[in-house]
């Protein structure tokens, strides 16, 4: 007997992550980031021109913007949210990294951009996907943006930072839904959430319990998970 398919947030993160590694590799060829960077959360009223950067065809717009340990970060974006750029230090900075998960018809807007209030900027790019949300998170490292391999994809329309293990860097948690692997899509969408935690390297460091609806989840929309919460994942 054929084995049962893959439970769908599995597939789309799959499908994300070569999209986004793909991206990495122009990124590297195209733009070359140095600066430094602040991280909180000022969301742009008014999306000003940034002519000295392009967004695919369009000069890129400031979308969003945030402050972390005295420098700045801001989210770039044609007119569209199609196509973006994280730059650090303010316009005259040379430091920018592409955004990737674009490439997957991904549409940026003003809250696209979270950042971590930590020593290192850390910085999470996400938006709209298949009805669900997708992400990227870039850290900071020396001069430039890292760009994390693998993107994060939630069916159940959410994703953030938060520092849940306490060790003052944040962690990516992940709102989905406990799907069974025979469960179609619209079925999914009424099976109960948790929140997945992983470290800033991609690996899992754990999952909440179940819960019969997302706004269940503590903080939400800005889900808060404590370390004590977490055990290994269904």
């Amino acid at each position: 007997m054929p084995e049962p398919a893959p439970p769908r947030p599995v597939v789309l993160t799959a499908v994300l992550a070569g999209v986004v590694i793909v991206g990495a590799l122009v990124t590297a060829v195209l733009l070359r980031p140095d600066v430094d960077l602040p991280v909180g959360e000022e969301p742009a009223q008014q999306p000003t021109s940034v002519s000295s950067t392009s967004c695919g065809d369009d000069a890129c717009r400031v979308l969003a913007s945030a402050s972390v340990n005295g420098m700045t970060v801001e989210l770039l974006a044609d007119s569209d949210g199609g196509t973006g750029r994280l730059r650090a230090g303010g316009p005259a900075s040379g430091s920018v990294s592409e955004v990737s998960i674009t490439a997957m018809g991904v549409r940026l807007n003003h809250g696209s951009l979270r950042c971590a209030q930590t020593e290192t900027p850390v910085c999470l790019v996400r938006g709209p996907h298949d009805g669900g949300m997708a992400g990227e998170v870039h850290v900071w490292r020396g001069d430039s943006w890292r760009p994390a391999q693998r993107p994060y994809f939630s069916d159940a329309g959410n994703i953030v930072l938060d520092d849940v293990v306490g060790d003052a860097a944040p962690e990516v948690v992940v709102v989905r839904h406990e799907c069974s692997e025979t469960e179609d899509a619209a079925e999914c969408q009424l099976a109960p959430v948790l929140a997945e935690v992983f470290d800033l390297g991609g690996e899992v460091a754990g999952c909440t319990g179940t819960y019969g609806s997302p706004g269940s989840l503590r903080g939400w929309p800005d889900v808060d998970v404590e370390s004590y919460e977490l055990a290994e994942c269904p």
